[in-house]
C-alpha cells in the first residue's frame, strides 16, 4: 500500500474541483480508457467517471460534464487554467493533445503540498455536449516515472 503522505496527496489532487464543477449537473455516459499498467482501477464515485491510482500514488481520473455554458476547447482549457492558477497552482508546460483524433488541450502545473513537490496534469477535450478532463496526479519524481504510460491513457479515452 501507498504511504499516508501519498494517500493524503492523491486526496488533495482528486479533491481539486475544477471551476466549481460540483455545482454543475454531470453528464452520463460511460468513459472508456485504457489504464496505465500496473494501475489499480477504483470505482467511479461522485465527482469521476474513472479513477485508477498507482502502488506509489500517482492518481488518473477522468470526469465527463455538461458542456454548460457551451463553450469550445480554448474556452474551457483557459477556464481551467485560470481556476488552477488563482488556486495556486503552477503552470510548466501546455500542449495540443489527441485523443483517438479528437484534439484536446493537456496543461502540466507544480504545486508543493506537505513539503514535497508534485505534478498535476490536465487533459481537456470538448465535444458539443460535453467536456471531458483527464486528470493525474502525484509526487513529482513518481508521476515523472508514469508519465508516458500516463500520455497513452490519454490517447487511448474514447471521447463521444
Amino acid at each position: 500500500m501507498y504511504s499516508t503522505l501519498h494517500r493524503s496527496t492523491s486526496s488533495h489532487i482528486l479533491a481539486v474541483v475544477l471551476l466549481g464543477w460540483s455545482l454543475m449537473a454531470g453528464c452520463g455516459g460511460a468513459i472508456h480508457i485504457v489504464p496505465p499498467p500496473g494501475f489499480a482501477v477504483l470505482e467511479g464515485g461522485a465527482d469521476h467517471g474513472y479513477r485508477a491510482v498507482s502502488s506509489d500514488g500517482v492518481v488518473l481520473a477522468v470526469r465527463r460534464e455538461k458542456n454548460e455554458p457551451r463553450g469550445d476547447l480554448g474556452f474551457w482549457s483557459g477556464a481551467i487554467d485560470a481556476k488552477l492558477r488563482r488556486d495556486g497552482y503552477r503552470a510548466f508546460e501546455a500542449h495540443d493533445v489527441t485523443a483517438k483524433g479528437v484534439k484536446g488541450k493537456q496543461i502540466r502545473y507544480a504545486i508543493e503540498l506537505e513539503g514535497r513537490e508534485h505534478t498535476y496534469s490536465v487533459s481537456v477535450f470538448v465535444t458539443e455536449t460535453s467536456v471531458l478532463t483527464v486528470e493525474a496526479g502525484g509526487d513529482h519524481e513518481l508521476f515523472a516515472r508514469e508519465s508516458q504510460a500516463i500520455a497513452r491513457a490519454v490517447e487511448s479515452l474514447t471521447v463521444d
